[in-house]
């Protein structure tokens, strides 16, 4: 039975692709940094915010780097226009969840500023905790993110199961020692890894919520 759930947040609750690929692009204007549009796409999105800077520019130098994801805080921490939309039928489906008594977390590549922001923006305050990666001041990885939530509330890993559109959210949930749910409507075009290393994979938000219902019930 599962009665623990541990989710992504961007490409998973979260469609942020557009605003992110515009504060991307102000971010490197504002370093004077010329860059190839045309790696500006979604498929870019997921991994910590310098390894997406070096995505799109794979020749950049540390200074210049650091310039860029500095800009890029500036921009879209405090973006009080931001496009960004929430799957529809994700909110609630979020909620019923909670509503029926299961622990529902968070476990997110984006820094905590952002990510409350966000929170706040589309009313996700049902969440039981929310773990960013600079959650301690360091970053952590996805799967420190799982182990610390299973050992702070004392979850059996056998009840619990991380949800998320990238591969290194099931790896990572493979690490922790729980089970990995792929969702097939996030971000990167091909899915072979988070096909490959998931223990099961949906293609909607209603077919998410059927297999989830039937390991609930198992």
């Amino acid at each position: 039975m599962l009665n623990n759930f541990i989710f992504d947040l961007d490409g998973t609750i979260i469609n942020s692709s557009k605003e992110v690929m515009i504060c991307f692009e102000k971010a490197f204007a504002k370093a004077n940094y010329p860059i190839d549009k045309s790696r500006l796409t979604h498929n870019i999105i997921g991994p910590p915010l310098p390894e997406i800077v070096k995505l799109i520019a794979p020749e950049i130098d540390k200074i210049n780097l650091d310039k860029v994801v500095n800009n890029f805080h500036q921009i879209y921490d405090y973006d009080e226009n931001d496009i960004s939309e929430i799957y529809a039928g994700m909110y609630e489906f979020l909620c019923s969840l909670k509503q029926s008594g299961k622990r529902i977390f968070m476990a997110t590549y984006k820094p905590d500023f952002p990510t409350q922001r966000i929170i706040k923006q589309f009313k996700l305050n049902m969440f039981d905790e929310v773990y960013t990666i600079d959650k301690f001041g360091e970053n952590i990885t996805k799967a420190q993110m799982i182990n610390m939530i299973i050992d702070k509330y004392d979850l059996k890993k056998e009840e619990t199961v991380m949800i998320g559109d990238a591969a290194s959210d099931v790896i990572s949930a493979r690490e922790a020692g729980v089970r990995g749910i792929g969702v097939l409507w996030g971000y990167g075009e091909d899915k072979t890894n988070l096909i490959n290393n998931s223990d099961t994979v949906v293609k909607t938000i209603n077919e998410l919520e059927e297999n989830i219902c039937k390991l609930i019930n198992i």
